[in-house]
């Protein structure tokens, strides 16, 4: 029991990680209570008592899953300033695309029509704009296309958050 209760906000910590982690654990706290307040009631009273509880704890599953399907779920952290740049440029763009060019030394970065690397050689805005698309790839908001990565699509989840992103400036500025 001492070795329970040293592990227990790991526990509590791992099962607050999903969904259905909330669930159980929520399942057996009940459960744990319910046992103590009526271990002396009558039968009666102990499957009224459970078949509430069983109630409860399946409603509120129910709510919870319904909630997350209800609203899109932002992204872990906050978008840098330039991934929400190229976020709104790919919601814009007509096929959703973003295209990460490599080519002898140089690279390229567009979508909508527009190039967001404006100085080729400036290695720190190659870096920073690579970082941007893999901060979105990483959120689930652009999926890469092809074999060779250099093809990128935005998915549901990054139309659904450009639609509240807020433009923090125009995508042809860099």
């Amino acid at each position: 029991m001492d070795k329970l209760m040293e592990s227990l906000p790991e526990i509590i910590t791992a099962a607050a990680q999903s969904h259905l982690g909330i669930l159980a654990l929520l399942s057996i706290a009940l459960s744990i209570l319910a046992f103590f307040f009526f271990a002396k009631a009558s039968e009666k009273v102990k499957v009224g008592i459970f078949v509430m509880l069983f109630l409860g704890v399946v409603a509120f599953g129910v709510a919870m899953f319904h909630a997350t399907h209800e609203a899109p779920t932002p992204p872990r952290a906050a978008l840098s300033k330039e991934a929400k740049v190229l976020l709104l440029g790919a919601a814009s763009d007509p096929g959703g695309l973003v295209l990460f060019e490599r080519y002898g030394a140089g690279v390229d970065l567009h979508t909508n029509g527009v190039s967001l690397l404006t100085s080729k050689e400036d290695h720190r805005a190659i870096a920073l704009w690579e970082s941007a698309l893999e901060e979105l790839v990483n959120d689930g908001l652009l999926v890469a296309r092809g074999e060779r990565g250099e093809v990128f699509e935005i998915t549901k989840q990054g139309y659904d958050i450009a639609k509240l992103a807020e433009p923090t400036r125009d995508i042809t500025t860099n």
